[in-house]
């Protein structure tokens, strides 16, 4: 549009020049008109057939870490370029070793490199790049700027706050986690013994007390520690109160991530579920190059990330394996507030596919009656429930009482440092 408007004026200028019959004013104007094109020209030919590559040296990291990050240009054309400016985009917010910019010459076949270093401060799926190229004629007519294709992100790792063992008498490190409803028992621990009913299985029948009293006994065991439990992350957009939201998810991930570490520990299997949004679903990683004779243009052309407007919640299925708590973790790097279902909704929908035998730990930022009366049907259906609420005191008392009817405990999550005075004794009742 700018050249367009260069080259009205300038045919307005020769139509001027002719009228008055000044032949001086009409070789300026072809002059003119004649160095506009010729910048033109140049211009757009200096920044085709360049070449961008990055090189990160870590995609996972955790919160602190450094990455160095490497860029290439190369020139692939027959002709050289008498001044390209580099700058690599990346979040702003980062401490940066090095420069990301660079003003250079490249001659044919040449490459320059940038190479810098970034300190990532939180968590989250951040993206590097595209590359910003920038060129123009010699004359400093116009100046072309023009986006690289390449983008790659780097996912930073949640807080995990390691909670305090109990006792050193505990099958685990971190204590057992119990149940109240005898889904499965365990033989080699006898609570008592009670009388012979028709129908009790011969294998229960305890011969020496039977032999003793004249009388069949069976052996009534102790119901089997949890194995294991699923984390139930509410991060629904909705949830949240707009007043501190930003810092009560983040407290809700580290919740999620902290009790997730703790029965990796234990040796149970940990499952996951939420109905945020995943960054890498909408992530780009290669996109359309964009020339524009503004830098701003430029900036507001980049195809960074899209919405996939998927309502399916993000799972990681129970499991008890060495790499499943890094697994979540690394899932929860990339969690992104969502608006599809609210968390009540997802309990329902995905409860069948979960193992009864495993608790249900729902990290939620408030206690609906609609949510409290799921969480109840699911604890009616054998599920063991505990609920953590992410730092809402004025709601605490409403959702205890919500809660307490039903027989579920509820830990209110303040700060992060509350995550080490747990009482995991209620954890999974």
């Amino acid at each position: 549009m700018k050249n367009l408007m260069w080259f009205i004026a300038g045919g307005a200028a020769i139509g001027v020049a002719f009228a008055v019959q000044s032949p001086y004013m009409a070789y300026a104007v072809w002059a003119f008109l004649l160095l506009a094109a010729l910048a033109h020209l140049t211009s757009m030919a200096w920044l085709t057939g360049l070449e961008c590559k990055r090189a990160v040296s870590a995609e996972t990291l955790r919160q602190g870490e450094t990455a160095s990050v490497e860029l290439t240009v190369t020139n692939k054309r027959g002709w050289p370029i008498p001044w390209i400016f580099v700058e690599d985009l990346h979040p702003g917010d980062f401490p940066r070793e090095g420069a990301n910019t660079r003003l250079a010459i490249l001659m044919p076949g040449r490459t320059l490199r940038i190479q810098y270093t970034l300190r990532f401060t939180r968590r989250g799926y951040h993206r590097i790049g595209p590359a910003m190229l920038e060129s123009g004629d010699l004359f400093g007519l116009q100046r072309r700027f023009r986006t690289g294709e390449q983008q790659d992100y780097v996912s930073v790792l949640p807080n995990v706050a390691y909670v305090e063992t109990l006792t050193t008498t505990a099958r685990r490190p971190q204590g057992p986690v119990r149940v109240t409803n005898r889904i499965y028992e365990d033989p080699t621990r006898i609570a008592t013994l009670r009388e012979y009913v028709p129908g009790d299985p011969m294998k229960s029948i305890h011969w020496k007390a039977s032999a003793k009293h004249n009388q069949l006994y069976v052996k009534q065991n102790e119901p089997s520690n949890v194995l294991g439990g699923v984390l139930v992350l509410d991060f629904h957009e909705n949830s949240y109160e707009p007043d501190g939201a930003e810092a009560r998810r983040e407290l809700g991930v580290t919740i999620t991530a902290s009790v997730t570490y703790l029965l990796h520990l234990s040796g149970e299997q940990v499952g996951f579920l939420t109905n945020a949004r995943d960054a890498a679903q909408a992530a780009q990683y290669e996109t359309p190059t964009q020339e524009r004779l503004s830098k701003q243009e430029a900036r507001d052309a980049v195809v960074g990330e899209i919405d996939p407007n998927l309502l399916s919640p993000l799972q990681v299925m129970p499991a008890r394996s060495p790499t499943q708590a890094q697994n979540i973790i690394e899932n929860l790097a990339r969690v992104l507030p969502g608006h599809g279902l609210k968390i009540a909704q997802v309990l329902m929908s995905q409860h069948q596919r979960l193992p009864r035998d495993a608790a249900l730990f729902p990290v939620v930022p408030q206690v609906t009656e609609e949510l409290a009366l799921v969480l109840a049907e699911l604890k009616e259906a054998g599920f063991p429930v505990t609920v953590f609420l992410i730092r809402n005191p004025k709601q605490y008392m409403e959702a205890a009482t919500l809660l307490a009817a039903h027989n579920i405990p509820v830990f209110h999550i303040e700060e992060e440092r509350h995550l080490h005075e747990l009482d995991l004794e209620r954890l999974g009742r």
